[in-house]
């Protein structure tokens, strides 16, 4: 992540914090960075504004996974190696051989993995489970 951006980033999450006080804040990143570099930038908000840092999920988009993982198999193997789950969304959009065959490849290079889909709930269950127990 470039210094800038890092810098606007941290800015932004103390300005967010001190003005809305919110009990919880997501950030997608929307493919840009690594998950190990999205931790120290978080971390850095933390030295005037205090809040919890909760678990980080890279979600990665069924459909569009075999693109993603030709064009940009190495920024997405850092975001998966930080990832405390990984989600594979959209999932009800995809064949069961599909999504498996997603699974199969990601797992070796991830904590855990879900199917996660908005429309059915598929996988909530288990993302609620990983927040809660990292707040805990």
């Amino acid at each position: 992540m470039g210094c800038s951006l890092a810098a606007g980033l941290v800015a932004s999450l103390k300005e967010f914090h001190r003005k809305a006080r919110p009990d919880f804040l997501f950030i997608e990143p929307s493919e840009l960075v690594a998950t190990s570099e999205m931790r120290t930038v978080t971390s850095m908000a933390r030295r005037d504004v205090a809040y919890d840092i909760g678990p980080f999920i890279t979600l990665v988009a069924g459909p569009a996974f075999p693109a993603l993982w030709q064009e940009r198999r190495p920024l997405l193997l850092g975001q998966l190696a930080g990832a405390d789950l990984v989600a594979v969304s959209k999932s009800d959009l995809m064949d069961a051989d599909g999504i498996e065959e997603i699974i199969n490849t990601l797992e070796a290079h991830c904590n855990g993995i879900t199917r996660l889909s908005a429309r059915s709930g598929l996988g909530m269950e288990e993302v609620v489970k990983i927040i809660e127990n990292l707040l805990a």
